[in-house]
């Protein structure tokens, strides 16, 4: 045992006998017989001039004066470390400082419990006026869901009425209701009234999303997280996306819903409030189970029943004992929120901004019939954030000036506030639906060739707004896969069509985010055993709301044998199922390889009915090209050589047109007759920089021929996605 420690321990058992005048419950020495500490003559005294039996009376009053020692020990003992820095002659055994390890080691050695934390003291709301107000407290947050709010207020009081069962959940309640109709919102809501109620000692919701433990990989993660909210002091646990959820992990959920703890299949320990596996045998203290007792179980769907049923099984609906519906919201509602909201609005605006505005009704209709329907009263609540963060950066701008009078107006279709008499700013901060699909359109425009693919995509916005049109009139949709397979050789347009299509989409609402995602097989397959799965699964995630564009994608599938790739297919699969509402699946490559691909998994097919090939650029499109090149890097090419231009890119792409790269044909022709052309300027100042002329480009034919192979028309491939 080293100096140190002997100090420590000595220090211990002097503080444990100046308190307790008690042994160690525990620590044995080398010999054989028991060791009574005693303390001298000089401190019997003074212990006797004390009142012993205050102090002695309890476990507790005794750890109170020794907490009181501890503290005071260690005012002395910094002030000392203070004066030793200061004259630098020695330094303080660290040892002796640890004052909080001291106090560890005295409760483990002498068996003295830790001091219990302050609780705070709970209501039991036995009337139902406890109830009544926080009903009236949630429905003045959360508008239009009076009817939901009651059956939330019945699922929340039951278990004061009912009684608790010892070892069980409080209650199990279910929430369905639209996506934006204020699920979560009425749970958060709910729990922090019954925290200043006192009826709860704690406000906080946990939300354990279940669609992102997608494999048995992520079981120690899913423990982990699933122990933190059943060991901590909020009363509510909420599970979302179980639909989508592992299915182990889902067996765990409903084992709690139902018997209300889970046997793990592993023994846990804790490791700094952490649970992890235990990697050494047996341990003092370990974890074999998670209890739900005394906690609400809330799962929130946008599903019906019958899907949740799908997901747990009968038994699990026995025990759920409330269901909470809340439902779209009506006209009457969307203008109580939007009313709430403008009045938020004009109260910041005045605190923070120091500027008087009132929302009028110009402004709150245009909010009416341009926030996203799909989205509830998120999407009311994210517009007039907009506005808010638009009217700061007006406000911080160098053109406002104190006191200036602010006005909102809606102009051209377009929220704006009016500083002065005529500063306009614009409070809207993304395009509305038709600019987007305006400047979209014009892109597609300037696109050389590529007419059937345009076609394609603008076909798109009639079915959709169609379909819209329709759900607004209660009508059955007619929703049709958006997946889509292009094919054709490298340099023909297909990244650039995919992040046009990505926003197109996003325009006409038919996708949430509009994001493009490009990956390749490298970002999806994982190199061990168990990775590849929760890999593609948070590739998936970050184009949910957009497009994933899987570029060379037959490079997935390397024979029968290659495990890894099948496994990242199926999650891919099952993913697109999942999320096909609001995720487009681009599949891109060679036509041969990919009519390999669709065969590796049956899936595959019928979830990619749209097929689209990228014809090779003839050479008047690649001329067109080049010249538009030219002209984006500042350049113009001289008319005198489109002829033969053309003449050369028809020759390259009737040699090997998937060699020569298409598009990028033209974009290294043009970046190979600026660097001639730098030279020839600098042998020629007077001539024009702005100008590429014959000399400048390079007409030699460098492609070599294709070796011969069969290669699938698209016809072929028509046929194989559609199962002929």
């Amino acid at each position: 045992m080293s100096k140190s420690d002997d100090r420590r321990r000595e220090e211990k058992e002097r503080l444990w006998n100046e308190v307790m005048h008690k042994n160690r419950t525990y620590e044995s020495t080398e010999a054989s017989e028991e060791i009574t500490l005693t303390i001298g003559e000089k401190e019997k005294e003074k212990a006797k001039e004390r009142d012993t039996r205050d102090i002695l009376k309890s476990a507790d009053k005794a750890m109170d004066e020794l907490n009181r020692i501890l503290q005071k020990q260690k005012k002395d003992l910094d002030a000392l470390a203070t004066e030793m820095k200061k004259t630098s002659e020695t330094t303080i055994d660290p040892s002796l400082m640890d004052l909080d390890r001291l106090e560890a080691d005295l409760r483990r050695d002498y068996g003295t419990p830790a001091p219990k934390e302050e609780v705070r003291k709970v209501k039991n709301p036995e009337s139902e006026k406890i109830f009544d107000d926080i009903y009236n407290a949630v429905t003045s947050k959360i508008m239009g869901q009076k009817d939901a709010i009651r059956q939330m207020i019945t699922a929340f009081r039951r278990p004061y009425v009912m009684g608790e069962e010892a070892g069980k959940a409080k209650n199990v309640i279910l929430i369905s209701g639209p996506v934006g109709s204020g699920r979560h919102e009425a749970v958060i809501q709910m729990a922090r009234s019954l925290y200043e109620k006192q009826v709860f000692i704690s406000d906080e919701v946990y939300t354990i999303d279940m669609s992102r433990y997608t494999s048995g990989a992520q079981e120690q993660i899913f423990l982990q997280d699933l122990y933190e909210a059943l060991s901590g002091k909020g009363s509510v646990i909420c599970f979302e996306h179980f639909e989508n959820g592992f299915p182990a992990f889902l067996r765990m959920v409903d084992s709690l819903a139902t018997t209300g703890r889970v046997i793990l299949s592993k023994r846990y320990v804790l490791s700094k409030g952490i649970l992890v596996e235990n990697q050494t045998g047996l341990v003092k203290d370990s974890v074999d189970s998670l209890s739900a007792e005394g906690k609400y179980l809330i799962f929130i769907t946008s599903q019906k029943p019958s899907k949740v049923q799908d997901a747990f099984g009968a038994d699990f609906m026995y025990h759920v004992l409330d269901t909470v519906t809340l439902k779209p919201l009506d006209e009457e509602s969307v203008r109580l929120i939007i009313d709430q909201q403008a009045e938020m609005l004009e109260k910041k605006a005045k605190e923070n901004l120091k500027i008087d505005i009132k929302v009028g009704e110009d402004i709150r209709s245009w909010v009416a019939s341009h926030f996203d329907k799909t989205q509830g009263a998120q999407a009311i609540t994210a517009n007039f954030y907009d506005f808010y963060v638009s009217l700061s950066h007006a406000v911080l701008s160098a053109d406002f000036k104190a006191g200036m009078p602010v006005s909102l107006k809606v102009a051209g279709d377009s929220p704006v506030a009016v500083f002065g008499e005529e500063k306009e700013y614009r409070l809207s901060r993304s395009k509305n639906s038709m600019e987007e699909i305006e400047a979209v359109n014009a892109e597609l425009d300037e696109i050389v060739g590529l007419d059937m693919v345009k076609d394609y995509i603008r076909s798109l916005q009639a079915h959709i707004a169609m379909q819209q049109k329709r759900r607004e009139q209660g009508m059955k949709t007619a929703e049709v896969s958006k997946h889509m397979i292009f094919t054709g050789n490298p340099g023909t347009g297909k990244t650039t069509i995919a992040r046009l299509i990505s926003r197109y989409m996003k325009a006409i609402g038919a996708l949430s985010q509009g994001q493009l995602v490009e990956v390749t097989r490298a970002d999806l397959v994982a190199q061990y055993v168990g990775q590849t799965a929760p890999l593609t699964m948070s590739v998936i995630k970050s184009a949910i709301g957009g497009v994933l564009f899987i570029d060379e994608a037959y490079s997935l599938y390397r024979g029968k044998d290659d495990s890894f790739g099948l496994e990242a297919i199926d999650t891919l699969v099952k993913a697109m199922e999942d999320n096909r509402e609001d995720l487009i699946v681009i599949l891109a490559g060679y036509k041969k390889e990919m009519a390999g691909f669709l065969e590796s998994n049956s899936g595959l097919k019928s979830r990619f009915p749209n097929l689209i090939d990228f014809p090779d650029y003839t050479g008047e499109e690649l001329r067109k090209i080049a010249v538009l090149q030219a002209k984006g890097k500042g350049y113009a090419v001289d008319e005198a050589v489109y002829e033969k231009l053309e003449a050369y890119f028809n020759e390259v792409q009737s040699i090997n047109a998937a060699e020569a790269g298409n598009g990028r044909l033209a974009r290294n022709v043009v970046e190979e007759a600026i660097l001639k052309q730098s030279d020839r300027i600098l042998k020629d100042p007077d001539a024009d920089m702005s100008l590429l002329i014959e000399s400048d480009f390079n007409f030699t034919v460098k492609v070599k021929p294709p070796k011969a192979k069969e290669s699938p028309s698209l016809d072929d491939l028509l046929k194989m996605a559609s199962g002929q």
